[in-house]
């Protein structure tokens, strides 16, 4: 769930407890629909960051920030769609400076695409997407290197990589930029992770996970083997990029599950520098079903790091707060930092700084009731 080519740059929170805050900063009623995905960006040009929601069978959700909230916009995007919408990708595919939306969809296999009309609509561009599949994940990446933001999509089968014209009309290249290959995707991060400038990939399937790398121009080769040490049962659900351990290059998490009877613990990975990951010894996550995992400077440190979003499966919390040393090593210091929550089954996490003040909100979708949103407790 990023933006374009993946950056590792830290948040910031002080690791002082958050408060549930949602009922003052976002429109309740509109995130009660199975909310699979948040992203924030600056849809109407005024220098803060708006909010976009995707929602599984329910109406997906423009909000802007005004008066210190989040406000609905219900006129932003096409009302009564109603798709199976799981992520969401942003950017300027246009080239017109103003940022725009794509939502894939799983089951009904219905994308959407929305062109930012600049007065605070969007203009419903789907027709554009010449692809549809079962769909878990999208990216916005600039693959071919010509200036605009092209589309990577996520599918059960074969995944998709489109290819912008510059003005947000898309191509299907898979066959001459993807391996062909058969998994169930659910989410694609990118990432230099060989050191060599340009962006490679991850992903992250319910099967065996894959690390796709980048020729320089664009085309991609299947390295899995000998670059990722691979795990027999492991279903992950979401994948981060980040430098962990302080070494210059980009480590990996993996959100694990275990509906298919997998290992649902959590991993993290080092990377040694050129693309070549082995299992930390310094993460031992709780195995509580993630379906997130994100990188944030949680305590102000300097140093990445982990939180989780969980489905529950009995437990309080539905989140996990890992703290790093420094150098890699991690501790479970959630419950320093979150209080104990009550119909919240957490499906994705963000950590935005909404006002510019230096802290960190954390913004949690929920599966079973209204998203929850938090912010520092205030002495």
């Amino acid at each position: 769930m990023t933006l374009s080519f993946l950056t590792a740059a830290a948040l910031c929170l002080s690791a002082q407890p958050l408060e549930d805050m949602s009922a003052s900063y976002i429109p309740l009623a509109a995130t009660n629909g199975r909310t699979m995905d948040a992203e924030f960006a600056d849809l109407d040009g005024d220098g803060d960051l708006d909010l976009v929601l995707a929602a599984e069978f329910g109406q997906n959700v423009v909000c802007f920030w005004e008066d210190n909230r989040f406000e609905l916009q219900p006129d932003a995007i096409t009302q009564g769609k109603r798709h199976d919408s799981e992520d969401i990708a942003i950017a300027d595919f246009t080239g017109d400076g103003l940022l725009d939306i794509v939502i894939v969809a799983e089951d009904d296999q219905t994308n959407e695409f929305y062109i930012n009309s600049g007065d605070g609509t969007f203009a419903d561009a789907s027709d554009r997407i010449p692809v549809s599949g079962t769909s878990n994940a999208v990216l916005a990446l600039d693959i071919d290197a010509d200036g605009d933001h092209d589309l990577l999509i996520g599918n059960k089968g074969t995944n998709v990589l489109l290819l912008n014209d510059g003005a947000g009309n898309f191509t299907d290249a898979s066959d001459e930029r993807l391996p062909t290959q058969a998994d169930t995707t659910q989410d694609i991060e990118a990432g230099d992770i060989d050191g060599d400038g340009d962006p490679d990939l991850i992903i992250a399937n319910e099967q065996a996970n894959r690390i796709l790398i980048n020729d320089g121009k664009g085309i991609f080769a299947d390295e899995t083997q000998g670059r990722l040490e691979i795990k027999a049962l492991e279903e992950t659900r979401e994948a981060d990029l980040g430098d962990v351990d302080n070494d210059g290059d980009l480590d990996l998490v993996l959100a694990n599950v275990a509906w298919s009877g997998a290992d649902p613990t959590d991993r993290l990975l080092l990377n040694d520098g050129s693309g070549i990951f082995t299992r930390s010894d310094g993460f031992t996550a709780d195995s509580v079903f993630s379906v997130d995992a994100d990188f944030a400077d949680i305590d102000s440190d300097g140093d990445l790091d982990i939180i989780t979003a969980n489905l529950g499966q009995g437990a309080a919390i539905p989140i996990r707060i890992y703290l790093n040393d420094g150098s890699g090593g991690f501790t479970n210091a959630t419950t320093d930092i979150v209080n104990p929550m009550s119909l919240v089954h957490g499906i994705d996490i963000e950590c935005v700084d909404i006002n510019n003040d230096g802290s960190i909100e954390m913004y949690l979708t929920n599966h079973v009731s209204s998203d929850v949103f938090m912010v520092l407790k205030k002495d």
